[in-house]
């Protein structure tokens, strides 16, 4: 039961159709950028460590037409169904609608920059699910961001944009976010994953060739909420553990030094996740350009089994998840994607049985839940400086 995934003209015609029946005239400007899956490598980005994330072919869409009657942004989400105004004399005061914080601080990001927003109608059209595990955050933010640029004329370079978008989740929508997210949902390439070196902020494409396998996406139904006091606890607990070992950041670690923290049980979790997953990371790489899937696969069940028992940020609906698609013929691997507690996970199949699989495990985690997760293939697509290439 594959849910078949929008394409990005659809999605765009669907907003510019709306924008028209909404605000009674066609949008001037449009920005896009693609959601992200993140194949292995979670939790690392923040720790200056190592990921491995692709771009994905679901999108985010921003249009927009300058708006005359007064100097405030009105935004649309046909997503969320909702509507709200911004005044841009309030810039500085966070919006009571969470999702409009992050339009808000990019703005407020790009003003900083010498960017001015004038007053605008703005529509936003998704097929990243909110809440999945997915950078639908991102994908909002980078959209705003090139709708901006496209606005004003101005051309930000990669870094600068990124930036900007990092600074707007953690400081206006309260999220302690890495650097993953907007790298990869801007810089990616299609037909290729990112290894995102988080410390130097170097990229190396690597390309994924999905003819033998395939990955599929399936939502628990159970929203995230990175905003919430237990991401910001883990952030807290690495820096508490890289000061007790005298490191400016968990990358500097290999497995001996974690011994060093024998009398703390919870930091000695925290840290042995970080630095086995940054190996995983550098394995998987390895396993990728190989085409070693079968190991991919295993690296990836190691690497949920981590993120659930050393750094406790699944939750019993991805781990139910990821246990019934691992009991699946085909299946070679599965694991909980993103920052956790809740959201999506992300099985690798063996394209034969890619089908076959997606029915047999929504009926299973419907019998087990009571819910029917939304699965839908993924595949490596570019990221938003290529979609809004200038030409």
């Amino acid at each position: 039961m594959i849910n078949p995934s929008p394409s990005l003209p659809y999605l765009l015609d669907t907003a510019i159709e709306a924008f028209r029946t909404i605000y009674d005239r066609p949008p001037q400007w449009q920005g896009v950028a693609p959601g992200r899956v993140n194949l292995i490598g979670d939790h690392t980005d923040y720790n200056d460590g190592w990921a491995l994330p692709m771009a994905i072919d679901r999108y985010t869409v921003a249009v927009a037409a300058e708006r005359q009657s007064d100097a405030t942004l009105h935004l649309h989400s046909m997503a969320l169904g909702e509507e709200a105004s911004l005044p841009l004399e309030q810039l500085g005061q966070p919006h009571p609608q969470q999702w409009v914080r992050y339009v808000q601080g990019v703005v407020i990001e790009y003003h900083r920059l010498g960017v001015r927003c004038p007053a605008l109608d703005l529509l936003i059209a998704s097929s990243v699910p909110a809440g999945g595990g997915l950078s639908s955050s991102a994908a909002l933010e980078m959209a705003v961001a090139y709708l901006l640029e496209m606005i004003t004329g101005v051309q930000m370079p990669s870094y600068d944009r990124i930036q900007a978008c990092v600074r707007a989740e953690r400081q206006m929508a309260g999220v302690p976010c890495g650097v993953m997210d907007q790298t990869v949902v801007d810089m990616a390439e299609a037909g290729h994953a990112l290894a995102l070196d988080c410390a130097n902020h170097v990229v190396t494409p690597v390309g994924v060739s999905l003819d033998q396998v395939s990955l599929l996406v399936a939502h628990s139904g159970v929203s995230h909420a990175l905003a919430e006091d237990a991401y910001a606890q883990r952030r807290q607990e690495c820096e508490q553990a890289a000061e007790r070992l005298g490191v400016p950041t968990l990358r500097e670690l290999d497995l001996d030094d974690i011994d060093r923290l024998a009398d703390d049980a919870l930091l000695l979790r925290r840290v042995r996740h970080v630095v086995t997953e940054n190996a995983r990371v550098q394995q998987a790489v390895t396993a990728m350009r190989r085409g070693d899937w079968a190991n991919f696969g295993a690296l990836m069940t190691e690497s949920h089994a981590s993120l659930r028992d050393n750094y406790e940020v699944s939750c019993d609906e991805l781990n139910q998840l990821v246990e019934l698609a691992s009991a699946e013929p085909g299946v070679l691997g599965a694991r909980m994607t993103g920052g956790g507690f809740g959201g999506s996970a992300i099985i690798l199949v063996e394209s034969p049985r890619l089908e076959d699989v997606a029915i047999s495990l929504c009926s299973a985690y419907l019998q087990e839940t009571g819910y029917t997760p939304a699965c839908f293939q993924v595949r490596a697509t570019a990221g938003a400086r290529k979609m809004n290439a200038r030409t």
